[in-house]
């Protein structure tokens, strides 16, 4: 008999991540993900928001699986409307980048820029996603804002 164990070669710790957090923006650790931030924002005002999620999955099919479901999700939205997308790096690592907006009830028009990246880690990928949201009445004071916090993502790995 052998013992598996996490971390180990077969099951590689997950990549250590970082963000920078400006100004005005706070740490929410209780958003269950690896790592979230919002903006300070009057009581009752949509509060922008940057989010990082970590998935494992298997090697080969991170991407392509990733790209189906926002393809998907955009499907399934009101009134989405792409900004732009590209294949990029995201955090030194290849990746994807989509903008777009969409009509949210009852919250109105929002617009969200997500960020994917593709981290190899020999048997395995993790997909880092890298989700930003603001309402449209606030995207000219602070979607560059968002650009620049996804801009800042670190990922890196042990091994």
């Amino acid at each position: 008999m052998t013992t598996v164990t996490n971390p180990s070669d077969d099951f590689p710790a997950p990549p250590r991540l970082g963000l920078d957090c400006p100004d005005g923006w706070h740490p929410l650790p209780d958003a269950g993900q690896a790592l979230a931030i919002i903006k300070d924002v009057p009581d009752g005002e949509f509060r922008p928001n940057v989010i990082v999620a970590v998935r494992r999955m298997r090697r080969g099919t991170a991407m392509a699986a990733a790209r189906r479901e926002l393809q998907q999700r955009a499907a399934s939205l009101r009134e989405y409307a792409s900004i732009g997308e590209e294949e990029r790096v995201v955090g030194g690592w290849p990746g994807y980048r989509t903008e777009g907006s969409f009509i949210d009830e009852p919250g109105g028009t929002l617009v969200q820029a997500i960020r994917l990246a593709v981290v190899d880690r020999g048997a395995t990928e993790d997909l880092v996603q890298v989700s930003a949201t603001c309402h449209a009445t606030q995207a000219e004071a602070v979607w560059q804002q968002i650009r620049d916090i996804q801009e800042s993502l670190t990922i890196g790995v042990d091994g």
